[in-house]
């Protein structure tokens, strides 16, 4: 079916249902596993792996009973996750892509244990490099490269949605790779089209810190910088709109942010970003951004990072209540790993028979995805997780075999099937088509 079907996929994706009911509800990286498992080893149920490689289109209602169904759809569904700092520990610390790396919070067999089809790498310079910022991000590219040309059976970089829609046909796990912080195109219009012609295919203009492109968010609202777009980035802004490259502005000041949506001309991305009137941060947006993102006909990626999302978080409670959800997940694990929908129907109902008042609920998360859906419709938003970016998570969303919980809580707040799939990958699918076909 996945193949039949291809052809009716796109226009799918642009057509609004009209479904969410509109009900409201109320990590350090660490994981504890004995031994790194490989991906060749990973524990995955035979039929979800025929349903991923069946089902392309947006289905509508293809499940009829929800509750019954939400790790089904899930694992039906195609997922896809924006922004992901894995390469640090890779490239920096040694930790491996296809391994069950104990230290991090993603890898292969976290991602297909949790139903990931799609990655959005992010190539990033970390802070204690003070030159040579594109230099090192080559080295980035040469090593994720290095990695498919070792794996082209189960792996596939891609660079546009042509090479997208053709390896979601075969089940290979697909990477997309996206630049967080324009420095490191060292102020050079030729070594932004490099990062072009290597496949990178969003730019996040700035990091934390302002560059020859514009001002940052937490230069802007916490150094009292001023300014926008510099010149430069305005040149910068639109060499991408003609490259075809989309324009992430994560991290970005608000400032910079308006000259953006002054000068693009194709559909603006948050890759990682949340809102500001549920959680005032510096990294959030708000509701006019975010009716701005809309209004281009962009996305927006929610982030798993507590600070994003609740202003009461406390990481010291958090790391406490996961590590008691993943010790209950491990030992489920081992028990029921062979099949992965019961093995999270059991997860769940450890959760929900041991709450917890403390830490920051997943219910929070799905409180930004609800008013980014109430402020401005069902198809601008999706998942831009952060992990592995030296972040803490939320309780019940500890690493990526967690994305099913997502699902689940999705359809506990009303959400119809059509609706869950644009959040899951179908909306960044839409936008991935536009401005990179």
């Amino acid at each position: 079916m996945k193949k039949v079907l291809l052809t009716l996929f796109t226009g799918i994706l642009f057509i609004n249902f009209a479904c969410f009911s509109g009900k409201s509800g109320g990590n350090d990286g660490n994981g504890n596993n004995n031994k790194p498992e490989t991906l060749n080893s990973t524990k995955l149920n035979d039929s979800i792996n025929q349903s991923k490689k069946d089902t392309l289109m947006l289905a509508q209602n293809k499940f009829s009973d929800l509750n019954k169904d939400a790790f089904k759809l899930h694992y039906d569904a195609i997922v896809i996750d924006t922004h992901n700092d894995i390469l640090m520990p890779v490239f920096l610390q040694g930790a491996e892509l296809d391994k069950d790396n104990p230290g991090t919070q993603s890898d292969l067999v976290k991602w297909k244990e949790g139903g990931l089809d799609c990655q959005m790498f992010s190539i990033y310079v970390p802070e204690r490099y003070k030159t040579n910022h594109f230099n090192y991000v080559m080295k980035l590219i040469d090593k994720l490269e290095s990695f498919q040309s070792e794996n082209t059976g189960t792996f596939a970089l891609c660079s546009n949605y042509r090479e997208l829609e053709s390896a979601l046909k075969t089940g290979k796990f697909i990477a997309l790779m996206g630049a967080e912080g324009g420095n490191m195109i060292e102020g050079s219009m030729e070594n932004l089209e490099t990062l072009y012609s290597r496949g990178v295919r969003y730019l996040g203009l700035t990091w934390n810190t302002s560059n020859a492109i514009g001002t940052s968010a937490r230069d802007e609202t916490e150094r009292g910088k001023q300014g926008g777009l510099t010149e430069f980035g305005i040149d910068v802004v639109k060499r991408m709109n003609e490259l075809g490259m989309l324009v992430d502005v994560s991290h970005l000041g608000e400032t910079a942010f308006w000259d953006v949506v002054k000068t693009s001309n194709a559909p603006i991305i948050a890759s990682h970003s949340n809102c500001y009137s549920l959680c005032p941060n510096y990294r959030n947006l708000t509701d006019d951004q975010i009716k701005a993102i809309a209004k281009s006909g962009g996305y927006i990626g929610i982030n798993f990072f507590y600070k994003f999302l609740d202003p009461n978080g406390n990481p010291g409670a958090i790391k406490n209540v996961q590590a008691k959800y993943r010790n209950a997940a491990d030992k489920l694990m081992s028990e029921y790993g062979d099949d992965l929908i019961l093995f999270n129907e059991k997860r769940y109902e450890f959760i929900t028979e041991n709450p917890t008042e403390n830490g920051t609920s997943v219910d929070i998360l799905i409180d930004h995805i609800d008013h980014i859906v109430k402020l401005a419709g069902i198809d601008y938003v999706g998942l831009g997780s952060d992990f592995d970016g030296s972040i803490v998570t939320i309780n019940e969303i500890y690493d990526a075999t967690c994305y099913p919980i997502i699902t689940k809580k999705l359809v506990e707040r009303g959400y119809c099937e059509q609706d869950i799939r644009k959040i899951l990958g179908g909306n960044f699918m839409r936008v991935f088509k536009q401005v990179c076909p």
